[in-house]
């Protein structure tokens, strides 16, 4: 019998949730309280097709399905709640993925791009008439995205995207001076930048929530606390998913699962996941207003370890740093849960580019895994142990929009459909690789502190040699 066992580190009912919920899903639980229509599996079901993953991914992807095949019988399971992993922890950025043209373009040619680029940016648009149309509050703000130089060594990172996007005949992004990057958030540390402006912010626990609802409104099943345990092929070409007190038993199963997804067969070798800080203060809507920041941009500057910030509706400062961390060995995603991991670097970023705001007090903090592909894009396919059984993954750190089309990527997968998202370069599995282990676990122990030195030398306005550069990038 073909089957995957999962490893003991993946999500069991002993697990137990993060000690604390992010800021925004324990907002969202409380505007939308546990209803009792999600309680764990137990027994045996059979389902036409079976989701894996209660994020933007798996919601996505059981919506989409039903919205092409009318009456398909659908069973979504999830180790937590809905908005549980990266859903309700990410920074909250709807953007389309312009900024990302040239790793497009290198995958799947400037048609190919341009076709994604497109479709990526009426996403925006999808998502915030779907919250709309289902009363669904996620405090979004339309306006622009900031892709910034907050040292000089950063100015000139988009040059290539630039180019490429030129040479395709559309100009989404639109360079501004440094002087103008300065004055929309109020900060002294920005060397130039392009702005995409079609962009929002918004709440991700309370979208996660929201289209937890709207799947079981029309008929999705699901069973929140219910952790995948194995996966094997049964009778008839299906597949059953085995959890703690019951299984599933389907004809396709959807892996949406994000960081996880290294675990299993060889995908690790195509990702790594890194944990990422995150802050919220406390609402400083005065000190906010007198850096004359418009409260509706969003920033992410150009370094390896990118900071991003932005401010939210009631006043507040987003602000976070990736690259904190990694997980040792196989020991997962799971273990990069819970307190930011670095906060004292983590407020001396938020310090120097915003000193006014160095002391604002702290809501919480927190640090969450995020999955970073060899060639930072989304990916699909199926897994060679289980036959029927798709999965996405390798988001990046920019997973709300992406989701969106990932979706239709895995509903092609599962009814079979032979059309542009199920032939799309989101389809060509990367073909780059990460350092496997024993290397990459000591080989990031030692990258890490070289690439905080060399971002602190960089912020001072030091140059650093392009064979050190080089180098680092191995990893």
């Amino acid at each position: 019998m073909t089957e995957l066992r999962l490893p003991p580190t993946w999500p069991h009912l002993d697990t137990p949730p993060p000690a604390r919920r992010t800021p925004w899903l324990r907002d969202a639980l409380a505007a939308e309280p546990e209803d009792g229509r999600t309680p764990p599996l137990a027994g045996e079901l059979r389902a036409d097709v079976c989701v894996v993953g209660g994020g933007f991914t798996g919601l996505w992807t059981a919506l989409e399905i039903l919205r092409r095949a009318p009456g398909t019988d659908i069973v979504l399971i999830e180790a937590d709640v809905c908005g549980g992993g990266a859903s309700g922890a990410n920074a909250g950025y709807l953007m389309p993925m312009w900024a990302r043209f040239s790793s497009l373009v290198a995958i799947g040619g400037p048609e190919e791009a341009r076709r994604i680029g497109e479709a990526s940016a009426a996403a925006v648009d999808e998502i915030l008439d779907f919250a709309y149309a289902h009363a669904i509050d996620i405090e979004h703000r339309r306006g622009p995205w900031m892709w910034a130089a907050s040292s000089p060594a950063q100015r000139g990172a988009w040059q290539q995207t630039l180019d490429d996007l030129h040479r395709a005949g559309i100009e989404p992004l639109r360079q501004i001076t440094a002087a103008e990057a300065r004055a929309a958030v109020g900060t002294r540390a920005h060397h130039g930048a392009v702005l995409d402006p079609g962009c929002a912010t918004l709440q991700p626990a309370k979208l996660t929530r929201g289209l937890r609802r709207a799947a079981l409104d029309v008929g999705v099943r699901i069973h929140e606390r219910t952790p995948l345990t194995a996966l094997r092929a049964a009778e008839g070409r299906t597949v059953r998913a085995h959890t703690p007190y019951g299984s599933v038993h389907a004809d396709r199963v959807v892996l949406a699962i994000n960081a996880w997804a290294g675990q299993l067969e060889d995908l690790g070798r195509r990702m790594v996941t890194v944990a990422s800080d995150t802050l919220l203060t406390q609402p400083v809507p005065a000190e906010l207003k007198a850096l004359g920041w418009d409260g509706e941009t969003s920033v992410c500057d150009s370094r390896r370890r990118l900071n991003y910030y932005r401010t939210t509706p009631d006043g507040r400062l987003l602000f976070g740093k990736g690259g904190s961390g990694v997980a040792f060995g196989g020991l997962g995603p799971s273990t990069l849960w819970g307190d930011a991991l670095r906060p004292a670097e983590l407020r001396a970023h938020l310090g120097r580019l915003f000193p006014g705001l160095a002391s604002a007090p702290v809501d919480m903090s927190w640090t969450a895994p995020v999955e970073y592909s060899v060639t930072s894009l989304p990916f699909a396919g199926w897994l060679k142990s289980v036959p029927g059984v798709c999965y996405a993954t390798g988001y990046s750190g920019d997973g709300v929009g992406p989701s969106r089309l990932m979706a239709r990527v895995l509903a092609s997968f599962v009814l079979g459909t032979d059309d542009e998202w199920s032939r799309s370069a989101f389809t060509r599995p990367p073909a780059g690789w990460f350092p496997p282990e024993p290397l990459r676990y000591p080989g990031s122990r030692l990258v890490l502190p070289a690439l905080r030195a060399v971002e602190a030398r960089e912020d001072r306005g030091g140059r650093v040699p392009p064979a050190v550069k080089r180098l680092l990038s191995v990893f």
